[in-house]
């Protein structure tokens, strides 16, 4: 899928703050910082630094992106409720804390802000020793319920799910 749909489904507008989480190479991150324009602020978060050494390469020195050389589950330099939208595209899939990273996402969430999740559906066999890294439909539901996400519909296609979550404007505060 184009970045500029995942960040269309995402509902990305000028002046947010938002999070790219399991970023890579920063393959969404020109088009977030289009959308988010002069006055938001992008986080390119990944845990491999060569990844985000091409991903300063792309962006180039924009005052606007943080970037981020850490875990998912581990956003602590992120302040609780401060972020509008986190985008988790293709990376949940590749955790092993996929709880942890689904509580980070909960917890730098503004309330009314709002979560891409997206992975591979399951197809072909995953070796015994990467089970682990399967998101099946089970799997999906017991993570999502951890927290009391308010899931918004949106498309899934045949090669990959999508799940648009919204942190709802009245839970309770982060913990």
């Amino acid at each position: 899928m184009p970045p500029s749909r995942e960040l269309s489904q995402l509902g990305v507008l000028p002046g947010q703050v938002v999070a790219d989480v399991g970023a890579g190479v920063g393959y969404f991150d020109e088009e977030l910082l289009v959308r988010i324009g002069p006055r938001g602020h992008a986080y390119v978060i990944d845990p491999d630094g060569s990844n985000l050494a091409i991903a300063r390469q792309r962006l180039g020195s924009d005052a606007r992106v943080e970037f981020l050389a850490t875990s998912a589950a581990q956003l602590g330099s992120i302040a609780d409720a401060s972020v509008d939208r986190v985008l988790m595209s293709l990376v949940i899939c590749c955790l092993g804390d996929k709880e942890g990273a689904m509580d980070e996402a909960w917890r730098i969430l503004r309330p009314g802000g709002r979560l891409l999740v997206t992975y591979p559906r399951r197809g072909r066999p995953v070796a015994r020793r990467r089970s682990t890294l399967r998101v099946v439909p089970a799997r999906w539901e017991s993570i999502r319920k951890r927290r009391p996400w308010r899931e918004i519909p949106i498309r899934s296609g045949w090669l990959v799910a999508r799940h648009l979550l919204e942190r709802p404007a009245s839970s309770a505060p982060a913990d």
